[in-house]
C-alpha cells in the first residue's frame, strides 16, 4: 500500500437501523481498529443508509459508468471521489457494506480504485470477485423468497403492508435525505445569502455557481429550484443569522 490516510465508509439497509444505530459503532470500531494497527490515518468517515443490492436497471445499450453503477448511493459516490483527490485509501467492514452487486464491485477493482475490507485485509482479486458473487447470489435469494411470500399472502386475500408503518418510512427516508443535501450544501450555504442580500435572481445564483464549475448534489448543473430548495431547508440557519445580524 503506497499510503497510510483512510476513508471509513460505513452502510446500514434501512432507516430503522440507522436510527438505532445498529451494526454503525460496529463497523466503525472494527474500521478504526483495523487502521489504528498498521498506524494509519482516518481523513473522513461517512455513514450511508442504503440497501446494498443496487436495484438500479442497467441499459446493455447504454454505456456503464460510474453515475449509473452509483446512482442510488450517493454517499459512497462522493468518498469514492474524495479517495481519488486525497490519494486516500476506501476502507469497509467486509465487502457486503460496498454492496451485493457483482458489477459494481468487479467495476471498482478493474477501475483500480482503492479500497479494503478490515474484516480480511489480506482478500486477493479472486478472493473478492467470489464473495461478490456470493452476496450478489444470496440477495437475489432472499428477493425472491419475499417476492413469492408476498404472492401467497395476496393468494389468500391479505392485505399487503402495513399504510402508517409505509407513511413513517417514507417520512424517515425524506428527513434523511434533507438532512444529507443540508450538508452538502452547507459550505455554499453563506455565498447563496451574500448573493441573495446583493438582490441576485435564484436564476442569477445558480448561473454564478454553473460559471465556477461547481455542482448539485446529484452532478447536474444548478437551477433555480435547486437554490429555491436549498434556502428553504435552511431557514433555521438563516433565521440564526439574521439574529445575529450576519
Amino acid at each position: 500500500m503506497n499510503n497510510n490516510k483512510f476513508v471509513s465508509y460505513i452502510r446500514v439497509s434501512t432507516d430503522k437501523q440507522g436510527d438505532s444505530r445498529l451494526g454503525i459503532e460496529a463497523q466503525q470500531r472494527i474500521n478504526r481498529n483495523y487502521i489504528k494497527s498498521i498506524n494509519g490515518e482516518l481523513i473522513k468517515e461517512a455513514i450511508e443508509i442504503e440497501t446494498g443490492t443496487n436495484k438500479t436497471r442497467i441499459s446493455i445499450k447504454e454505456a456503464l459508468t460510474f453515475e449509473i453503477l452509483f446512482k442510488k448511493r450517493p454517499i459512497l459516490r462522493e468518498l469514492i471521489e474524495y479517495c481519488q483527490q486525497e490519494n486516500a485509501t476506501l476502507i469497509v467492514k467486509d465487502l457486503s457494506r460496498l454492496g451485493r452487486n457483482l458489477l459494481l464491485i468487479n467495476y471498482l477493482m478493474q477501475s483500480r480504485i482503492n479500497f479494503i475490507c478490515s474484516d480480511a485485509p489480506s482478500d486477493s482479486p479472486f478472493i473478492l470477485q467470489i464473495k461478490a458473487a456470493v452476496y450478489e447470489e444470496e440477495a437475489r435469494l432472499i428477493s425472491r423468497r419475499t417476492t413469492e411470500a408476498l404472492q401467497s399472502k395476496k393468494a389468500r386475500g391479505e392485505k399487503l403492508g402495513n399504510p402508517e408503518a409505509l407513511k413513517g418510512h417514507r417520512k424517515q427516508q425524506a428527513e434523511c435525505k434533507k438532512k444529507e443535501a443540508i450538508e452538502y450544501y452547507k459550505p455554499l450555504l453563506l455565498r447563496i445569502l451574500r448573493l441573495r442580500k446583493k438582490g441576485f435572481s435564484l436564476s442569477k445564483i445558480a448561473e454564478e455557481l454553473n460559471l465556477d464549475g461547481l455542482r448539485s448534489r446529484t452532478g447536474k448543473n444548478f437551477h433555480p429550484m435547486i437554490i429555491k430548495r436549498i434556502i428553504e431547508r435552511n431557514e433555521n440557519e438563516i433565521s440564526a443569522r439574521s439574529s445575529k445580524g450576519i
